[in-house]
């Protein structure tokens, strides 16, 4: 995501002020008043995606820091040029030549940073996975568990209610069985004594 925003400032940048022939007429001030936002924004970003990339695959740090390095040290120039003595608008094409350099090299920092990212190391790939597996057990313990406890105990409770109803059902069916039974037995009884005689 970091990576996408970053491509987005870099074309931004280009459209806008590289690309933007009045860009070359203004004055220092000028330039960095119009450039200022996005090329913090830039530098900032850049960094952040470095620190990711650096947890990634440390292995891969000096290539990463020299990326990083030939990427913003133009950006670095670009500033100084622009808040230094000079104000003519000589400096301030000499300031965007610094940053034609740095989007150019952004580049390959943005292609080392997309292979990274879609291939980081094993044992970081190994700790991510286990992260993921102890945040969802984390999540599960607070939000999920107690609800499905809950949700199990209010389904065996309905169904000990229903169990209790149809048990007292049956008790009242077995009563009236038994009488019916007991009124059978004396009826087949008197049948049988009056067969006698």
């Amino acid at each position: 995501m970091k990576i996408i925003h970053l491509e987005d400032l870099i074309q931004k940048i280009s459209s806008e002020i590289l690309a933007n022939i009045v860009s070359e007429r203004l004055s220092p001030i000028e330039l960095w008043a119009l450039s200022e936002a996005d090329v913090n924004a830039m530098a900032d970003l850049a960094e952040e995606i470095s620190d990711t990339l650096l947890f990634l695959k440390p292995e891969k740090a000096p290539s990463i820091k020299r990326r990083l390095r030939a990427f913003i040290q133009p950006l670095n120039n670009f500033k100084e040029m622009l808040q230094g003595p000079e104000s003519s608008i000589e400096a301030s094409r000499k300031a965007l030549e610094y940053l034609r350099r740095s989007v150019t090299e952004s580049q390959e920092f943005i292609n080392m940073a997309k292979e990274i990212a879609k291939n980081p190391s094993e044992g970081i790939l190994e700790i991510l996975k286990l992260r993921e597996v102890y945040e969802a057990k984390e999540y599960i313990s607070k939000v999920s568990v107690p609800e499905a406890i809950y949700m199990k105990i209010e389904h065996l409770k309905k169904s000990m209610e229903a169990l209790k109803f149809r048990i007292s059902n049956l008790e009242e069916a077995l009563k009236d069985l038994l009488e019916q039974m007991e009124k059978f037995q004396e009826a087949a009884s008197v049948f049988q004594k009056e067969q006698q005689q």
